[in-house]
C-alpha cells in the first residue's frame, strides 16, 4: 500500500484477496493511517461510499430534518402546566 496510498477499498480487496467486508470493518474502525485517503466503507443508510462517520451527506440531512418535524410535533410542558402541540396550547 504504501507504493500506491490512492488505493480505493476495492481495488485492495482484489490486489489482496480480503474479503470486502472484513476491508470496511477496518477502514470503519479506523485501521489504516490517515495517508490512505481513497478507502471508503458505506453509508449506513443507502450503501454510497463514504471516508468518515457513519451516514453520508444526504442521508444525515435526511435524518436532521426528519427528527426536526419529529421535535415540533411532540408535545412539550409549558411553563404554565399546559402542554403546547404544533403551537396550540391545551390544559391538562
Amino acid at each position: 500500500m504504501w507504493k500506491h496510498p490512492a488505493t480505493h477499498t476495492r481495488q485492495l480487496s482484489e490486489a489482496t484477496g480480503t474479503p470486502m467486508d472484513l476491508l470496511t470493518d477496518w477502514v470503519r474502525a479506523g485501521k489504516f493511517p490517515t495517508t490512505y485517503s481513497q478507502l471508503d466503507y458505506p453509508c449506513e443508510s443507502c450503501h454510497s461510499p463514504i471516508y468518515a462517520g457513519r451516514l453520508c451527506h444526504s442521508c444525515l440531512g435526511t435524518f436532521r430534518m426528519a427528527a426536526l418535524e419529529i421535535q415540533t410535533r411532540v408535545p412539550r410542558r409549558t411553563a404554565t402546566g399546559l402542554f403546547s402541540i404544533a403551537g396550540r396550547a391545551k390544559g391538562y
